[in-house]
């Protein structure tokens, strides 16, 4: 998978220590709804500083919605 996503992001260097060094993950996580007693899954984003480990987490549902809304969006 491509994960052009992070050019969303709106710098490429680290908000904490200015590194442009950043590895790409994707995760699963248990959600739930405010007075909902289900609990669903859904996919995020991480991208992680591989010099001071700091991590932004962003939606895959945003991402792949804001994706859809431009056209010739890289995937």
């Amino acid at each position: 998978m491509n994960l052009e996503w992070c050019n969303m992001a709106k710098t490429d260097t680290c908000l904490k220590c200015g590194s442009t060094a950043h590895e790409l993950k994707t995760i699963v996580l248990p959600t739930k709804k405010t007075h909902e007693a289900q609990v669903g899954v859904d996919m995020f984003y991480l991208k992680i500083c591989t010099d001071c480990g700091y991590t932004e987490m962003y939606s895959a549902k945003a991402i792949d919605k804001i994706k859809k809304t431009i056209p010739n969006f890289s995937k």
